[in-house]
């Protein structure tokens, strides 16, 4: 059920999420002269052009990125009012936004998966919508609205969300099979000879203190997969979680440096914004969540 349909928005939104006209066709199920009709009667209201369509492709005007961003808003409130709603009626629908950070499917005391499985079995009309940023784009996108919940290692609490506890995650050091220390000996990974290395370290979360070799990494990264690649190089020490590096570590592709300056461990929480009202499909899913790493199963 839409009650606050817009035609003209949605289809606005759509064209720009797919980069033109020619994919949007698809999403929308309506033809391009169609599509094309819809952004003409838009400008037509609005009183200016949102884009420029034609032998140079697809691209926004200034008012138009303004326009999107503004009708991305509109277009995601008015899904949330008309769940609002149903949910008076018992009705469990709508869209539920989940924000994660990447690399967590093999973190053993999570079990997100679990979690998710036991939401879907429950009776629902739910569309799930869930993207990967870092824990600060995660929280700011709780602030705004953009997501309902967010599961990741947050750092910098703030007082407009509410968070729960789940689990830990330890990380150590690591070094790539074509690395000079692959093959030394645990007495030569002291502070002195590692900090001799450039380091490899994730743009979100500087894990290995500046103590250890420069005050600046030689690359920075946004998610493990890149990270584990560049330490694969052997060009690099950068750390890693323990569970994400093990497959890794089983084909001889990276090592574990136990040094014990070298050893952190993140805490992964739940976070939802605080709210007297909760919609039904947010309150279902953090109960999930909880139960599911509670009970361990």
């Amino acid at each position: 059920m839409r009650l606050l349909r817009n035609p003209l928005l949605e289809t606005f939104v759509t064209v720009v999420d797919c980069g033109g006209f020619s994919d949007a066709q698809f999403a929308l199920g309506i033809t391009q002269s169609a599509i094309s009709i819809r952004i003409r009667d838009l400008e037509t209201s609005l009183g200016y052009r949102v884009c420029e369509r034609g032998r140079g492709g697809f691209r926004l005007t200034e008012r138009g990125e303004i326009a999107y961003q503004k009708a991305r808003d509109i277009l995601r409130s008015a899904r949330d009012f008309d769940s609002e709603l149903l949910d008076l009626r018992d009705e469990v629908t709508g869209d539920l936004r989940i924000g994660v950070v990447d690399a967590m499917s093999s973190l053993p005391d999570l079990k997100l998966t679990d979690a998710f499985r036991s939401f879907l079995n429950r009776p629902n009309n739910v569309r799930l919508d869930i993207i990967v940023a870092s824990p600060t784009d995660l929280t700011q996108k709780l602030i705004t609205g953009e997501l309902h919940v967010a599961v990741a290692p947050f750092k910098n609490m703030v007082s407009e969300l509410q968070y729960v506890e789940l689990c830990t995650e330890d990380h150590r050091l690591f070094c790539g099979r074509f690395h000079p220390l692959f093959d030394r000996g645990g007495d030569e990974m002291d502070m002195d000879n590692l900090s001799e290395y450039p380091l490899c370290q994730r743009s979100y979360d500087m894990l290995v203190s500046p103590d250890l070799g420069a005050a600046e990494p030689r690359a920075v990264v946004a998610n493990m997969e890149a990270m584990a690649m560049l330490i694969e190089t052997g060009h690099f020490l950068g750390p890693l979680p323990i569970h994400f590096a093990k497959t890794w570590v089983s084909q001889g592709k990276l090592r574990k440096i136990d040094a014990p300056e070298m050893r952190w461990s993140s805490t992964f929480s739940l976070a939802f914004r605080k709210s007297q009202v909760q919609r039904r499909a947010v309150e279902l899913f953090v109960e999930d969540v909880r139960r599911t790493v509670q009970s361990g199963t």
